[in-house]
């Protein structure tokens, strides 16, 4: 399990200091940070709620190695259009962030629609259950979450694989460990989470 750096000024304005990377991310980090293995000028990245795809980007960017247009997916076409021509006139990459990727991205304009057809795409896929725990230790660290050490390795193969879980779960123990003044211990993880719903499914798998 490695990690992105991110600027560390991030952590001031509630990112993380480091983004993660395991087998859910790791192809999409690596294609990124390789401008000269993309097909084209411009690559769309694309990835779940919550996965951490613009702060990705915007790593990649803070290395000088692209410009990046977040929630692309989201922005009048005619605008993408041109910011397409323009990055490659003057020869820049361009990283385009979206929940999903053409043709599920409906796109109305043909040229742009041609244009990003050409496109690479590096994907953000579900995390396994060791990017889930070092997930948990991460976000419950940088919360300044006191918590007992085998709580996140008992909580990932129980949690969904899915990065919106891993955010409710660290929320949940965060703001309870606030409240309380305590540090999260094992029992007190599996009482503050049974029992709670993410999207109508339990976010905790009982024993």
């Amino acid at each position: 399990m490695t990690q992105l750096p991110l600027p560390i000024d991030w952590r001031s304005s509630g990112q993380h200091s480091a983004i993660i990377v395991g087998d859910g991310n790791r192809d999409a980090v690596e294609l990124l940070s390789r401008p000269d293995l993309w097909p084209s000028h411009c690559t769309l990245l694309v990835g779940p709620p919550r996965s951490g795809r613009s702060i990705i980007a915007a790593g990649i960017a803070a290395q000088g190695l692209a410009d990046v247009i977040d929630d692309a997916d989201r922005q009048d076409e005619a605008t993408l259009f041109h910011r397409w021509n323009g990055a490659r006139e003057v020869g820049r990459r361009l990283i385009l962030v979206a929940a999903d990727a053409p043709p599920r991205w409906a796109i109305a304009l043909p040229d742009l629609r041609s244009r990003l057809s050409a496109a690479g795409v590096a994907r953000i896929a579900a995390p396994d259950e060791a990017m889930v725990e070092a997930m948990i230790a991460q976000g419950l660290s940088e919360s300044g979450t006191a918590f007992a050490p085998d709580v996140p390795r008992y909580l990932a193969p129980r949690l969904p694989r899915c990065y919106q879980s891993v955010e409710a779960a660290v929320t949940a123990l965060t703001g309870d460990s606030l409240s309380s003044a305590r540090k999260i211990s094992l029992p007190r993880a599996k009482q503050v989470l049974e029992g709670q719903m993410l999207e109508g499914v339990p976010l905790l798998t009982p024993d």
